[in-house]
């Protein structure tokens, strides 16, 4: 029961983040010539890592446990 709340409360905080990144990106677009914003690439680096990185490990996870029967 905990384990399903916490996934429901990782996939809401996810999609926060991924909205955020997007909202920044569409305020404050990069200008021809010119870096795009560090608060962009904070942002981006948080939810490659806060994310994706811990998605590909609990569906690796989710994959031995359905196979390991």
């Amino acid at each position: 029961m905990i384990l399903k709340w916490a996934l429901v409360f990782f996939v809401l905080l996810s999609l926060g983040l991924y909205l955020v990144t997007k909202l920044i990106s569409f305020m404050n677009p990069p200008r021809p010539g010119r870096p795009a914003p560090l608060m962009l690439g904070r942002a981006r680096r948080a939810l490659r890592w806060s994310v994706f990185v811990p998605a590909l490990v609990g569906l690796a996870i989710l994959v031995l446990t359905i196979f390991g029967r």
